[in-house]
């Protein structure tokens, strides 16, 4: 199939056959070429194809969520219980006493993130069909770095800008602005010692769909070691900084929510680079 954009900025389809053939009256050869439009065919094999990417992704879902029941969830109740049931017997040293009521609100408050981090999950799925509005890439920018204003000066940040080709995208604000804060603020806490950040964000159009690329210049990630889990829930490859896991998974949870997908290149200490690819229909000019 054959992609281009008609004079109304729309995206169009076309099979095309191309044959030799020597018209009368020509002494050389000639090429018949025939096209015959297939948008409709082609939006519906792009719908297809989504639900298909969406049925897989709910089944990650599912094993994440099992991950959670079966590990993140039972750990903290089994401290609970564990801790109650000392306590209930009684006869406690107070220094034990008291140890043991603060084991049991640390169990409590892992207990209560866990549940949080679930929630935060469920609502990135039931918000799906929150409004749609027209985004302008470099208005997101610049909301996200006055926001990390301080965090930017004080790792001296270069964010450098190319949204030239797409200047935007309609979709949903709330998403497409944590996406572009959480790859932002990942890039700066995974930045190179002694190495001032330079966060490259850039959009383009390449056969048909719209391309966010968000490339850095940090630590990098040991590809062919954390292939599988780059985007998983819990998932961290560098441990000096603070944090739990959630960030990536989340982006990836956003991208797939707006009808997008994302994929990473990356080496350590030569920087990553993050790609978003989005369906067309979400550009505007």
């Amino acid at each position: 199939d054959v992609a281009f954009i008609d004079h109304r900025g729309k995206t169009r389809y076309f099979t095309t056959i191309k044959a030799p053939i020597k018209p009368v009256g020509y002494s050389g050869t000639a090429v018949l070429n025939i096209s015959n439009e297939v948008t409709r065919q082609k939006l519906a094999e792009m719908e297809r194809n989504r639900a298909v990417e969406d049925i897989l992704r709910r089944n990650k879902d599912l094993e994440q969520f099992s991950y959670i029941t079966s590990h993140n969830l039972r750990a903290p109740v089994a401290n609970i219980l564990g801790i109650i049931e000392v306590l209930s017997m009684g006869n406690l040293e107070p220094e034990d006493d008291q140890y043991m009521r603060g084991e049991l609100q640390n169990a409590v408050r892992r207990l209560d993130e866990v549940i949080n981090d679930i929630n935060q999950i469920l609502h990135q799925h039931n918000g799906v069909d929150e409004k749609k509005e027209k985004i302008t890439f470099s208005e997101i920018v610049a909301d996200i770095s006055q926001s990390i204003a301080k965090l930017i000066n004080e790792n001296q940040v270069t964010v450098l800008t190319e949204f030239m080709e797409v200047v935007g995208i309609k979709a949903v604000k709330s998403y497409v602005y944590s996406i572009f804060q959480n790859l932002i603020v990942n890039s700066i806490k995974y930045r190179q010692p002694l190495v001032p950040p330079i966060i490259e964000i850039k959009s383009t159009l390449k056969n048909g769909r719209v391309v966010i690329t968000f490339k850095d210049n940090g630590m990098g990630i040991n590809i062919p070691r954390y292939q599988e889990q780059i985007f998983g829930l819990y998932k961290r490859f560098h441990t000096h900084t603070e944090g739990k896991g959630m960030g990536l998974f989340m982006v990836k949870t956003q991208v797939g929510a707006i009808g997008g997908t994302i994929s990473v290149e990356s080496e350590v200490n030569c920087g990553t680079t993050f790609t978003i690819e989005l369906d067309p229909e979400v550009e505007f000019s």
